[in-house]
């Protein structure tokens, strides 16, 4: 007796927008409203995406094959998850976050903190490979700097997030950088080299910005000596 050859589809444009509409619906509405619990919401989504598969023609054991591969493929990048938080407290018990604040108060001028700021951190996101670790290191310590320095914290924290985005996004080693081409099919390197159009354009933007509200800031009134003193 010859066996039934199965017959799949690609999903329509209706039926794969189901899954990600009903994910945005459960974690907006059921998260954002009603404060349900996150993983719930995702299994709940889950189960919509593999009833499309079904409508597909795919079997229980084809989704868990495709399931299992993408964990496989992804596996690197959960683990660079997993070292961000070693990396964010070690940082913190080691004493590196309060070194960087007291040398930096000492060193940087106010007028080139924000530029500083983004440089600093890009060059730490880029390094380490995530944005919330050089935020979360690195952009402490340049807050405490600018609340001792008296600038304003709105442009001081636009830096760190802009130099921390920069390092996230063309960074090898970060998750999300390493995903991407994953679910597109392309190569890393690839990848990277034709985000720099977008990615290196922001970047000259925001050098000529933040250098530039820093040479037209009064510096003389911000910095109070008292405060200084007292953070030191």
């Amino acid at each position: 007796m010859m066996k039934e050859k199965k017959i799949t589809r690609k999903p329509t444009f209706s039926e794969a927008l189901v899954p990600l509409l009903g994910m945005v619906l459960l974690l907006g509405i059921g998260y954002g409203k009603y404060g349900l619990p996150i993983q719930f919401l995702l299994i709940v989504a889950a189960f919509l995406a593999a009833i499309i598969a079904k409508r597909c023609g795919y079997t229980w054991d084809d989704m868990i094959k495709g399931i299992a591969e993408k964990i496989t493929s992804s596996l690197p990048s959960l683990l660079v998850m997993v070292c961000v938080g070693a990396m964010i407290a070690s940082w913190m018990v080691s004493g590196t976050i309060p070194m960087m604040i007291y040398y930096g108060i000492k060193i940087i001028d106010p007028q080139f903190l924000f530029v500083t700021a983004f440089f600093v951190t890009a060059v730490i996101s880029t390094f380490t490979g995530t944005s919330f670790g050089s935020a979360g290191t690195a952009g402490v310590a340049i807050m405490g700097i600018a609340i001792a320095l008296g600038v304003p914290l709105e442009i001081a924290a636009g830096a760190v997030i802009s130099g921390a985005v920069f390092g996230d996004k063309l960074s090898p080693l970060s998750d999300t950088t390493m995903l991407a081409p994953i679910a597109a099919g392309s190569e890393l390197y690839d990848h990277i080299k034709h985000m720099l159009y977008t990615t290196g354009s922001a970047t000259i933007l925001c050098i000529i910005a933040y250098t530039g509200i820093g040479m037209t800031m009064d510096v003389s009134k911000m910095t109070n000596p008292e405060t200084v003193t007292a953070i030191l």
